[in-house]
């Protein structure tokens, strides 16, 4: 290690005290560390790779530099069990392909392509590395799915419909990373009404909880389950391993949920691909009640879990996102369309008038609201209800979203009881040009 900090330190090529005059402030270093300008409003994020910026720091926050460069060294040891040496980080932050952030005064690295053996959705810690989320595959015809991906017993649990985060502990922090490996302002501000994360992160520092956050009241889906009819909950689905692609074992983890209270997705128990007769019977219950669906996994390690969802959640789907839809692939709408059909063929279920009503209404009404409201001059929006124990957070969803690329502007905050109760609308705006454009009458060659 001292070798490598005595490599950073030669890169500085000098050091010099500016007078007040030029920088309209006083006693201010500027540590030239190669010869490239940055922007300077950006120091603070780009300071910390120390490569090819300037690093802009006041004297008596020189302590603070100190530490950045220290937790720069951390960094570098960490990647170094994977492969990834001094070049190859500074090069992929050079091009983006791993980006510094901040959340709290805590410094993390996300992943945005693949970098080495790290994928996108990684995040890289001081404490660690927090792997992404692997991606599970599907089965669209149950049955016939079942009887291919297991050959022994296989544990089921409900598919939440919500968004992914990944609970981990940095340092003495702890926070829910989002799939795209962000900080989730929102989601960390409700950690503590999800469970005893204190309690559980103390006795296990290097295990990271992954669950679905669902519930009418989230800032980013327009769908929920129906057993969450206000705000949002927590359902714990999977533990993983800090510094590793590995999970807890499957019937370890069902016992560290239950030990300190973490609250989980339904869980059926064991099957066997024999038992098919029983999950379509529960597949069916859970369509009739408007939930999403199945996820299978596998008590033999060579096995892959998969995931299976019922035709209800596929005309929701659609629903939900109709409104916006020059703003998707085609294959988002198709592909559910054809896990309809296939639920209804395997389950010998007519395409009958009411379900081609209900299929034509969730592609077609929310669309032609939105081309009616461009017709009429309106900007396409969406609005969300959201709750806070935090005010200071409501501001980082907005810093938030700003990052992301989100048109989000803050309608109402008001706090009522526990909780503030916030309102803001999305603005849809490449959906609203795209129509707006063919409203014109714009020439569209296709």
């Amino acid at each position: 290690m001292t070798c490598s900090i005595c490599k950073i330190l030669l890169r500085m090529c000098f050091l010099r005290i500016l007078s007040g005059k030029k920088c309209k402030q006083k006693n201010l270093i500027i540590i030239l560390l190669i010869d490239k300008t940055v922007n300077i409003k950006k120091w603070r994020l780009q300071a910390l790779h120390f490569n090819k910026i300037y690093a802009i720091i006041h004297t008596d926050r020189f302590t603070l530099f100190i530490t950045f460069l220290f937790k720069y060294m951390s960094i570098l040891e960490i990647v170094s069990k994977v492969d990834i040496n001094e070049d190859l980080w500074n090069e992929s932050l050079e091009e983006h392909s791993i980006v510094p952030d901040e959340f709290d005064g805590t410094i993390y690295y996300r992943v945005v392509k693949k970098v080495g053996p790290l994928k996108k959705g990684t995040v890289v810690t001081d404490s660690g590395i927090i792997y992404d989320f692997p991606r599970i595959a599907r089965i669209l015809h149950l049955e016939n799915g079942i009887k291919r991906a297991f050959s022994n017993p296989f544990f089921v649990e409900e598919k939440v419909d919500g968004y992914n985060v990944r609970i981990a502990k940095v340092q003495d922090q702890v926070f829910a990373f989002s799939r795209g490996s962000y900080v989730c302002p929102f989601s960390t501000d409700r950690l503590v009404d999800f469970f005893n994360y204190e309690s559980f992160f103390n006795e296990n520092p290097d295990l990271i909880v992954c669950g679905e956050v669902a519930g009418p009241e989230n800032p980013y889906n327009g769908e929920s389950p129906p057993y969450v009819t206000e705000d949002v909950g927590f359902f714990a689905f999977d533990i993983r391993i800090n510094n590793s692609d590995q999970q807890v074992p499957l019937e370890k983890r069902y016992k560290l949920f239950d030990e300190f209270g973490i609250p989980t997705v339904t869980r059926y128990g064991r099957y066997t691909p024999s038992d098919i007769k029983d999950l379509k019977r529960h597949i069916n219950d859970l369509n009739e009640k408007g939930c999403e669906g199945f996820v299978f996994k596998p008590t033999d390690p060579s096995e892959t879990t998969v995931k299976y969802v019922t035709a209800g959640s596929c005309l929701r789907d659609m629903k939900v996102t109709s409104s916006l839809m020059t703003e998707y692939q085609a294959e988002f709408f198709t592909s559910r369309m054809l896990r309809s059909l296939f639920y209804l063929l395997e389950n010998d279920l007519d395409l009958n008038e009411e379900f081609l009503k209900k299929t034509g209404e969730a592609l077609l009404l929310p669309l032609f609201e939105s081309v009616k409201m461009v017709a009429g001059g309106e900007m396409i929006t969406e609005k969300f209800k959201v709750r806070f124990n935090k005010k200071q957070n409501i501001k980082k969803l907005f810093e938030h979203f700003h990052k992301c690329k989100v048109d989000a502007n803050l309608v109402r905050q008001e706090k009522i009881g526990k909780y503030w109760h916030v309102e803001f609308m999305r603005r849809c705006f490449p959906s609203y040009e795209a129509i707006q454009k063919y409203w014109d009458g714009n020439l569209h060659f296709d």
